[in-house]
């Protein structure tokens, strides 16, 4: 009897010593993600923007309940670099308009030319011009930062935009490789300020490598379009690999590098709402491209896109976000819109690109390689530029990688 009581005891104890160790392992997981995601909380208040734009909804969107389809703008800014740091505002040379819908489950993205002929929602105001003042779409930026941009957006496609990004060339190299790296395969072969890339060739790129690839364009026989659709390519490596994450402390080490490159107007709620309940809605794509000529006002170069062009493109978009289709009249124009001599070629980008093959890339019959670079030395000179706000077209020179002694290829 003493031995089957004892033994008792000594079973109970033991029981108490796991129970305990549990318990403190339990409490020190809870302080662990406490304290990890009150710095992460910390993290997105600093890269947190918020921004004043024109409200084109009837009703504000709650992503808590993750059944609303929602959009964003991707502004991405030629300041930042690895290797200067330059003085002005400068310009959204990357704008890409990105629509999820959770019911549908599908992710659109439609890249706008950076030299799209558009008005500068706002510039009036600013600047006391009287009327409405159009110029390149990523000057907009360069007049009056994100606020502007996201107006000018909006009016063009006559869509809201719910949330932006927007990301210099360093937040580019430090969101890829803070993910580990992105796996791309090259639609085409060419090399640009170091990294080499072969046609067809599959490998992981760190963040460089990832810039390099993103910014050529004078290389590729299907000029800015081909760098848009590389861009979309980036984007969707990117979010794919984001996706596979899925830890709150994970998210801390993408947050904790972005700080001095990156700006939304997302909380750290959102960010976790959209994360987790819009998650299964960006692993199947969609990409647009924007169809238009190429114009010249007053010797200046512009992407003409036609009001009908701009139509078809806002009801793609007003579709994905479960808004009533609008018609023509709705579509903003300018007064000289009758006036323009366009020239004899044209772009046709109106690809939906829904099935993406890069093996195929610059050889569909929609994508007719014969866009014509205007900032070639052959077409314009510097002195062809007489507007305003000019800035050098030339690409920044990176000699090496500097994140090559630091990158961890196994990811």
């Amino acid at each position: 009897m003493n031995e089957t009581r004892k033994s008792r005891q000594g079973k109970k104890r033991i029981l108490k010593t796991v129970l305990s160790i549990l318990m403190i392992a339990m409490i020190g997981v809870i302080a662990y993600m406490f304290k990890a995601y009150s710095d992460i909380g910390s993290t997105a208040e600093s890269i947190y923007n918020e921004v004043s734009v024109v409200e084109m909804r009837e009703e504000s969107i709650e992503v808590e309940t993750a059944t609303q389809p929602i959009s964003f703008v991707l502004l991405g800014v030629d300041t930042g670099t690895a290797e200067e740091e330059r003085t002005e505002t400068g310009r959204s040379d990357t704008i890409i308009v990105c629509t999820v819908n959770p019911n549908t489950k599908t992710t659109t993205l439609l890249s706008i030319p950076r030299d799209t002929y558009s008005e500068i929602m706002g510039y009036g105001d600013l600047y006391d011009y009287y009327g409405d003042y159009y110029d390149k779409m990523n000057h907009a930026y360069a007049f009056g930062g994100t606020e502007m941009s996201i107006n000018t957006v909006q009016e063009f496609l006559n869509i809201p935009i719910d949330y932006y990004v927007e990301v210099n060339f360093d937040g580019l190299v430090d969101i890829v490789d803070a993910v580990g790296g992105i796996e791309i395969t090259s639609p085409l072969t060419f090399d640009f300020y170091g990294p080499q890339f072969i046609e067809g060739e599959t490998r992981i790129l760190t963040g460089f490598e990832a810039l390099q690839f993103a910014r050529m364009r004078k290389q590729d026989p299907d000029g800015d379009l081909g760098r848009q659709k590389r861009q979309q390519m980036v984007i969707k490596a990117i979010l794919d690999k984001v996706l596979t994450m899925g830890t709150v402390v994970n998210y801390k080490n993408i947050l904790t590098t972005l700080e001095d490159n990156v700006q939304l107007n997302m909380s750290l709620d959102e960010i976790i709402s959209i994360a987790s309940g819009y998650r299964k809605s960006m692993e199947t794509f969609q990409q647009f491209y924007v169809e238009g000529q190429e114009v010249y006002i007053d010797e200046i170069y512009y992407y003409y896109v036609d009001p009908e062009e701009r139509l078809r493109l806002s009801n793609i978009l007003r579709t994905e976000l479960e808004l009533p289709e609008v018609s023509l009249e709705d579509i903003s124009t300018s007064a000289n819109e009758l006036d323009f001599e366009t020239q004899q070629y044209e772009t046709d980008s109106s690809s939906t690109d829904t099935t993406y093959d890069s093996s195929t890339y610059g050889q569909s019959d929609v994508y007719t390689p014969n866009y014509s670079d205007p900032y070639s030395e052959e077409t314009v000179t510097e002195e062809t530029y007489t507007e305003e706000y000019y800035y050098d077209e030339t690409d920044t020179y990176y000699e090496e990688d500097p994140y090559a002694s630091t990158y961890d290829s196994s990811y």
